[in-house]
């Protein structure tokens, strides 16, 4: 994939995500600012797409979860999107519900606990409109590779036929880039937080948000700093 190519998913993010923010921090705005991200993820990654499958079709379909069993990497703009989307429904209560077994756990013991994504139904995720950049830019050619990880298998030799293509991944790491670049320009966290945790704070701290938005910094206790990190 060209360079340019994640130049321009990089810009088309920031700048959509900058449009979202101007003359606005509030929460909702930032949420929006996370939103039009992922639409410019979503737009670039569709472009690319044909070629990524063109090495080796994708594994990836409905009902396949292996990867939902994991920390995810997201910004706080991405946190108040999701909690945006869930306010007031079912997801909201079952997140609450299903936190207390998951918070304290590292990367390690949630793979080891077989701990899913709170928000994995039968049907797929529940969150998917919103989901994390990350969540969007992960797929993979072989899903027995991808239940080995899940299963725990750490010790096979790379494999040359690349499971997992980059290209989606150079993308996500790009638009989630601009994100954080328009989140800095308006004062706002771009550091690394994991989504439970986040999610947790915003719902234990109903002033999370609008401090988030405001330039304060809510979300210090659920950085993602390293793999151990707890949740």
């Amino acid at each position: 994939m060209a360079q340019s190519t994640m130049q321009a998913a990089h810009l088309a993010a920031r700048f959509r995500a900058e449009d979202a923010l101007a003359g606005n921090h509030t929460p909702a705005a930032a949420a929006a600012a996370a939103r039009a991200t992922h639409t410019m993820f979503d737009r670039a990654w569709a472009n690319e797409r044909a070629d990524v499958e063109a090495e080796g079709a994708l594994a990836c379909k409905a009902g396949c979860n292996w990867c939902c069993h994991q920390h995810v990497a997201i910004l706080g703009a991405e946190a108040l999107a999701v909690q945006e989307f869930i306010a007031g429904t079912a997801l909201e209560e079952r997140l609450r519900a299903r936190l207390p077994a998951l918070i304290g756990l590292d990367a390690e013991q949630r793979r080891a606990a077989r701990a899913p994504c709170p928000f994995l139904e039968a049907t797929g995720c529940a969150i998917y409109e919103v989901r994390p950049n990350r969540c969007r830019a992960v797929h993979s050619r072989d899903a027995a590779y991808c239940q080995r990880r899940y299963e725990g298998v750490r010790d096979e030799p790379v494999d040359p036929t690349r499971p997992i293509p980059i290209e989606p991944v150079s993308l996500g790491d790009a638009t989630l880039a601009g994100l954080g670049q328009a989140l800095d320009m308006h004062g706002m966290s771009a550091e690394t937080l994991e989504l439970l945790l986040a999610l947790a704070i915003l719902q234990e701290n109903p002033d999370a948000g609008p401090d988030y938005a405001a330039g304060g910094d809510p979300f210090a206790a659920a950085r993602l700093v390293q793999p151990g990190t707890k949740v």
